[in-house]
């Protein structure tokens, strides 16, 4: 477990940029923290870590968007966001099956607390908001 303190958000994309060197491809991370905490903040610095130029959103309404990454073997990044789920077979209904497993994907779960055995080797990201910008980020 590593346990770090972000006081703005030039520290959080370090963080991310630190995590996003440690993908191999096939990970799964499970991001939680209340609304606002910065979970949103972190999948974006995690992209632009792995080369993704495009605009990331938090997919809230749709549940999961797939961005198209050169890192490595990684040829994807999965952002699913389970803020609005109401069951777990909706992340089956869009087809989140489709990418776990795969080495060529990494899956990034905002919300992840929301959703009950995780796969053994899942990253768990929790990021707690301290009052302003700063942050404590715990990966386990």
């Amino acid at each position: 477990m590593k346990e770090y303190t972000s006081n703005n958000i030039g520290d959080t994309q370090k963080i991310a940029k630190e995590v996003a060197g440690t993908l191999r491809g096939g990970e799964l991370i499970a991001l939680a923290g209340n609304l606002g905490a910065g979970k949103t903040v972190f999948v974006k610095a995690l992209a632009r870590a792995m080369g993704i130029e495009d605009n990331i959103t938090s997919p809230t309404f749709v549940l999961m968007k797939v961005y198209d990454a050169d890192f490595g073997k990684v040829e994807r990044l999965v952002h699913v966001d389970c803020y609005r789920l109401e069951h777990a077979e909706d992340l089956q209904d869009i087809g989140l099956g489709d990418y776990l497993n795969h080495d060529n994907n990494v899956v990034v779960v905002e919300w992840a607390d929301k959703i009950n055995d995780l796969p053994e080797g899942t990253i768990y990201i929790k990021i707690e908001s301290l009052g302003g910008d700063k942050r404590k980020i715990i990966i386990d």
